[in-house]
């Protein structure tokens, strides 16, 4: 029996150490998600008007033509960004975004994967991966970001791409987010009423779209990267937060166990002792 109480202990000892880190790990994962929210929400409001500037102004320029919102109905190859975390501990976060992408990934797309456990996942993927922007890790590679948006832009010009993609993950609260596929290029112009009076466009038309659009998809891009990451720390500091009390639990239970094992091992040697005394 008192081989029974030592392997309590051990396992007891090792809950214990595990219960530590899972904690050190969400109260991490918490700051971080603070940090990260309050910027996303920040940059939300920004977003949202930038986006309905844009709208605004490509609804009623309607001299200014920009490739940006023409179909490239040469090709029709697709290009996706796949935004994945590179560290794990963080639940279903990269996995649902992987079963959407196996869904809208065809072999004739080509693909950026940005995040280290997506390249691990698509390793052996059947489309193109573009490996230019394989060193992104999270949202404060700025200057990644700004490349990447770059090439986006450029590529598209081209004609390379019938449209571009971005699978990223959608925040809805600190429980819930889910995977969702947007679409960067091309932009949508919202059709207006043909007597509809519009604000007046200064300097001209063209000069307004050829400054705005750039700066558009740049902050479109930002804002759902941004979301991500809030994203990926919440599902971290949720997983850390059941770890932690999964711990607690299997820990009660081991004491439970090692307390009826200490005492059938207290009553064992009372029944030897007793016994060898009347033996005596």
């Amino acid at each position: 029996m008192s081989q029974e109480v030592i392997r309590i202990k051990k396992r007891i000892s090792s809950v214990s150490g595990a219960l530590k880190v899972t904690s050190a790990m969400k109260l991490v994962s918490t700051v971080k998600l603070k940090k990260w929210k309050n910027k996303m929400l920040s940059n939300r409001e920004y977003s949202e008007q930038l986006k309905e500037t844009t709208d605004l102004v490509l609804s009623f320029a309607k001299k200014a033509k920009t490739p940006f919102n023409i179909i490239n109905e040469n090709t029709d190859k697709n290009l996706y960004i796949v935004v994945s975390s590179t560290l794990g501990l963080c639940g279903s976060y990269n996995n649902n975004i992987f079963k959407l992408a196996d869904v809208q990934l065809k072999e004739k797309d080509d693909a950026i994967i940005l995040g280290n456990k997506g390249l691990i996942h698509y390793e052996n993927g059947s489309f193109t991966k573009i490996l230019g922007f394989s060193e992104y890790n999270s949202i404060e590679n700025t200057s990644l970001i700004n490349s990447l948006t770059s090439f986006l832009t450029s590529e598209y010009l081209k004609g390379k791409y019938h449209e571009i993609h971005l699978i990223y993950s959608e925040y809805k609260n600190s429980l819930v987010f889910l995977p969702k596929d947007v679409v960067i290029l091309p932009l949508k112009r919202v059709d207006t009423e043909p007597d509809s009076f519009g604000p007046i466009l200064e300097p001209d038309e063209k000069t307004l779209v050829e400054k705005l659009v750039p700066i558009y998809i740049k902050t479109i891009v930002y804002s759902k990267l941004l979301e991500s990451e809030v994203c990926e720390q919440a599902a971290r500091c949720n997983a850390m937060d059941n770890a932690t009390n999964n711990a607690k639990d299997l820990l009660d239970d081991l004491r439970i166990e090692f307390n009826k094992a200490r005492q059938g091992a207290i009553t064992q040697e009372i029944t030897e002792i007793v016994s060898a005394a009347n033996a005596l």
